[in-house]
């Protein structure tokens, strides 16, 4: 900012006050180029800033979704890891010919040599499925 100048006071015309003014010029110029690069360090330092903030931001939030899906792929493990366990029961099942045989009776009617089958209401296929699957289920159940 300049300062104003009295209109009833005269300047100097001399090498004294020319070197001065001269001076005081140079020095306003000093302190504008000073400014100058300070704010253009400050405006860089602030887009670094900014950029470098945002991709923190940007990576916390994808961690947090690679979280909630880590997460979810836990549930699906831990589910697939009990039907699994249910399926190798089953294999173990299906693998005793007892077993196979009351299943084969049971679901198909099939008998031994000179047996005879009597099918009473609560006998039927569908009665023991279901129980086999309660059973699982309650085996799923007492896991969790």
């Amino acid at each position: 900012m300049k300062k104003k100048e009295p209109k009833n006071i005269a300047r100097l015309q001399n090498d004294y006050t020319k070197s001065k003014t001269l001076q005081a010029h140079r020095e306003q110029k000093k302190k504008r180029k000073m400014l100058m690069r300070v704010t253009i360090i400050l405006l860089i330092g602030s887009f670094v800033i900014i950029f470098f903030s945002l991709k923190i931001f940007l990576n916390v939030q994808s961690i947090s979704k690679m979280e909630i899906e880590k997460q979810q792929e836990k549930i699906t493990l831990k589910g697939t890891k009990k039907e699994q366990e249910l399926l190798r029961i089953q294999v173990k099942r299906l693998e005793d010919e007892d077993y196979v045989a009351k299943l084969a009776r049971s679901q198909y009617y099939l008998s031994k040599d000179n047996e005879i089958i009597f099918s009473f209401p609560e006998d039927n296929a569908a009665k023991v499925i279901e129980e086999i699957k309660e059973k699982e289920k309650r085996v799923q159940k007492s896991d969790s």
